[in-house]
């Protein structure tokens, strides 16, 4: 029996050596706790991927008992029925050690330089790039706004974890080369389309709710940074490596957080799902052999590869497919944190009322770069029915509208 065992995986061994079903952690971290609380001590923190066996529901808490004999409860959230990518990256990583960043000033693409240019027209990047963030500043913000498992209602739900089609990836993940695109395509974004909103409070406001879905991303595990652009118009983007941009437009169009991070949700899935990545890794520039090196942003296929993103993006947007997929994954990481996915359906509606009549000179309207909002509407509320009910999800009204 033994032998056997060794050739089993850790979740075949939980379901040989007793019963329940086996489960699996879909977050960076999911607390075991003592008792079906927020506040409830920790026993043990269990990375993503790890695989438990169920031992009784109640309401929204699960007890489980993960591999080495430990047992406690769980937040239905942080549970799912299928194995997702297994991951070492740190939601709360810095910017790569070593920086590869294309010269931002109006300069011929030959002479590209290697060092980060830091002046007045991009310190405000850079400063929503270093926001000092922890995981004990996510954990304080999610007790005080009362979200998921730290919700002040008695949850009950009638289900246990989301057992809904897993969303693969389109390519795998590039790792440093892959936020140090994103970086470059951040720094263009914000020197030709929009500049950083101005505020340490809103930007940092915004991270924190980001965050508390992106934890949830599927796909490829990614650390992430939300910057706000100063522009009326509403407009958001999802750049490799897990930066997300979203306009004050957009943002004053919502009606509460949880709408708000719906709409984050959404792009943060974009990255993770590699959207962005895959695209670039068709481009002439990774094909050719060229890499986030000295040499390769030097060459002027790396300007090319910029453009043609770029224009994607704002422009044309994205494949259909991804962008049903990424309302799929919004949905998903808003219920799993404790926000009202509903409200998803309500944001859209916003969104797509202010993007009437927007000016925009370096970029297409919002709405005309989703799908039609009628055919998203009817998937999202056929995902929404396949939701176990639960009551205890936050809309969180009062700290948007204070932080807005």
């Amino acid at each position: 029996m033994a032998i056997c065992l060794l050739a089993l995986s850790a979740g075949q061994v939980l379901a040989a050596q007793a019963g329940g079903a086996v489960l699996w952690t879909a977050s960076d971290r999911t607390p075991l706790r003592s008792d079906r609380s927020g506040v409830a001590a920790t026993l043990k923190d269990l990375p993503r991927g790890t695989p438990v066996r169920q031992l009784q529901n109640e309401g929204a808490w699960l007890l489980v008992e993960e591999p080495g004999g430990v047992k406690g409860w769980a937040y239905q959230g942080h549970l799912e029925a299928s194995r997702p990518l297994p991951t070492s990256v740190d939601l709360f990583a810095p910017l790569p050690g070593s920086i590869v960043l294309a010269e931002t000033a109006d300069t011929s693409r030959s002479s590209r330089s290697v060092q980060p240019e830091r002046n007045k027209d991009n310190e405000a990047l850079w400063s929503v790039l270093e926001l000092p963030l922890s995981r004990q500043n996510l954990e304080d913000f999610l007790r005080e706004g009362g979200i998921g498992e730290y919700s002040q209602a008695t949850p009950h739900s009638n289900g246990g974890p989301l057992k809904l089609p897993a969303l693969k990836p389109a390519a795998p993940p590039g790792g440093d080369a892959e936020r140090l695109l994103g970086l470059n395509l951040a720094v263009t974004v914000t020197r030709k389309v929009a500049k950083p909103a101005f505020g340490t409070q809103l930007q940092r406001y915004v991270n924190l709710v980001g965050l508390s879905v992106a934890r949830f991303a599927p796909g490829n595990a990614l650390s992430y940074r939300f910057i706000v652009l100063d522009s009326p118009a509403p407009m958001s983007l999802s750049l490799p490596g897990g930066f997300v941009m979203i306009s004050t437009g957009l943002v004053k169009s919502l009606d509460n957080e949880a709408q708000l991070a719906l709409v984050l949700a959404h792009e943060a899935a974009h990255a993770s799902l590699a959207h962005g990545w895959a695209r670039a890794k068709a481009t002439q520039f990774f094909r050719s052999g060229l890499g986030m090196t000295d040499d390769g942003v030097k060459s002027p296929l790396f300007g090319q590869m910029q453009d043609e993103l770029l224009k994607q993006l704002l422009r044309h947007g994205t494949d259909q497919k991804q962008e049903y997929d990424a309302d799929a994954a919004a949905v998903q990481m808003a219920y799993r944190a404790g926000y009202d996915p509903m409200q998803l359906i309500a944001a859209l509606h916003n969104v797509d009322r202010a993007s009437d009549g927007a000016v925009l000179s370096s970029s297409a309207r919002w709405s005309d770069l989703h799908p039609p909002l009628q055919m998203r509407m009817n998937r999202i509320q056929a995902l929404l029915a396949r939701l176990p009910m639960q009551d205890g999800l936050a809309l969180a009204t009062q700290r948007f509208q204070a932080n807005i």
